[in-house]
C-alpha cells in the first residue's frame, strides 16, 4: 500500500484503488488502468457513485462474455467491503465517520449478495428512519445532493 493510501485509510476518508499490479488479458496495462482508484467512499454520495460504477462494469463484462474482468470488478467490490470494514473498526477514527464507513461495509455486502435488488434496497435504506436519523436525508436517486441540512 502506498504511503498516501495509508493515511486515507487510517483517516477513514477513502479507499485509493483495488490493490496490486495486475495485467490484464493478454498481459495489456490497459486492464490495470480500467481498475486503478475505482473504489472511493469518503462520503455515502462516493460510495453510492463507486457501486453505481462497478455495477455498470459488472453488468457490461457479463454481457460481453468478460468472466474473468467481472470476476475482478467482484474483488474490487470484495476489496472495498474489507477497506470500509477495517476503518470501521478503527478506535482511531472519529465515531461519526466510523459509523459512515460500517454503512458502506453494508451496502458493499448487500451489492455483493444481490446486484440485481441492490440500487432498490439502497434507495430504501436512505429513507428508513435509523439512516435518516444517523444521516440525515437521502440524497436523490442516483447521488444528488439533495438534504435539509
Amino acid at each position: 500500500m502506498r504511503q498516501t493510501e495509508k493515511s486515507s485509510a487510517a483517516s477513514g476518508d477513502t479507499a485509493a484503488d483495488s490493490g496490486g499490479e495486475r495485467e490484464g488479458a493478454g498481459g495489456t496495462p490497459r486492464a490495470v488502468d480500467e481498475f486503478e482508484h475505482l473504489l472511493h467512499f469518503a462520503t455515502l454520495d462516493e460510495a453510492e457513485a463507486t457501486l453505481r460504477h462497478l455495477d455498470a462494469m459488472w453488468r457490461e463484462s457479463r454481457a460481453a462474455g468478460e468472466a474473468a474482468r467481472a470476476a475482478h470488478v467482484l474483488e474490487v467490490a470484495r476489496e472495498g467491503r474489507r477497506r470500509a470494514q477495517m476503518i470501521a473498526g478503527n478506535r482511531r477514527v472519529a465515531a461519526a465517520k466510523r459509523a459512515e464507513k460500517e454503512e458502506i461495509r453494508q451496502w458493499f455486502r448487500v451489492w455483493l449478495e444481490t446486484p440485481e435488488a441492490f440500487f432498490d434496497w439502497l434507495e430504501l435504506r436512505k429513507r428508513a428512519p435509523e439512516f435518516v436519523e444517523k444521516f440525515g436525508s437521502a440524497p436523490a436517486k442516483g447521488g444528488g445532493a439533495e438534504s435539509t441540512e
